[in-house]
């Protein structure tokens, strides 16, 4: 998450709103980007049967289908990428530590930095 925060920010230039959001699990600011979170989860939470209303909502937000594989392979990738990270517990890069998050038992939630989950 540290890095995903990182670079979206300063390579993607994605707003601090919009990553602070997601790693809140709170509603997305932009538009377009909350039709892509929410397809996003939808596919994570419904185990890639996400309900039509969901891609309609995507496809209407001005993607195409073509990026809906998208979304299921950038999942795919940060499961086997998320999952190595935790058997092994690789420790967050020192250039990404400030953006360092845990998970709670509630759901997502902003680290403080320098706190331990």
């Amino acid at each position: 998450m540290a890095a995903h925060s990182v670079i979206a920010e300063t390579r993607s230039r994605v707003p601090p709103a919009v990553t602070n959001a997601l790693r809140a699990g709170a509603e997305v600011p932009d538009p377009r980007l909350r039709a892509l979170s929410e397809l996003t989860r939808a596919v994570l939470n419904k185990r890639g049967r996400p309900d039509r209303s969901d891609v309609q909502a995507f496809l209407a937000a001005g993607f195409t289908e073509k990026q809906i594989l998208d979304v299921v392979l950038a999942i795919a990738v940060k499961t086997i990428s998320n999952y190595t990270n935790h058997l092994f517990e690789t420790p967050v890069d020192a250039a990404f530590k400030a953006r360092e998050w845990k998970a709670s038992k509630g759901g997502p939630k902003e680290a403080v930095p320098g706190q331990r989950g």
